[in-house]
């Protein structure tokens, strides 16, 4: 998790997804059109990618702040910032993560302030 952690706060969302596990789940909150569980490495992929491609040139600022380990999760409190033009959205989340055989097998994603990500990434 620290490697994977890593690529995000590097700006290398590719190198990141090399942890998933082929049957990744993740579930995406919010009201959005990519809202909702996302089942496999492809659309999980996919669904962040589309994310990534509502923001300007880099893919995401993103500092973790703390890490949670219990047995087989992981959770991450994140400080993350992404821009579109001159709409910059800074917030905070906790992913969830649960891992097996060193891959990432589930995300859930909880947002500090759901509205702000829906109206940004809407």
């Amino acid at each position: 998790m620290l490697a994977y952690a890593g690529a995000w706060e590097a700006g290398d969302p590719h190198r990141a997804w090399t942890f998933y596990s082929d049957d990744v789940v993740m579930r995406l909150p919010g009201r959005g059109a990519l809202a909702g569980i996302h089942r496999g490495k492809e659309a999980v992929v996919a669904a962040i990618s589309a994310l990534l491609d509502r923001t300007s040139e880099f893919a995401a600022e993103v500092l973790v702040i703390d890490r949670l380990v219990s047995g087989d999760r992981v959770a991450l409190l994140l400080e993350e910032a992404v821009e579109r033009g001159d709409s910059r959205l800074e917030l905070r989340r906790v992913n969830v993560y649960k891992v097996r055989d060193d891959r990432i097998v589930e995300i859930d994603i909880f947002e500090a302030d759901q509205y702000a990500v829906d109206d940004f990434f809407g």
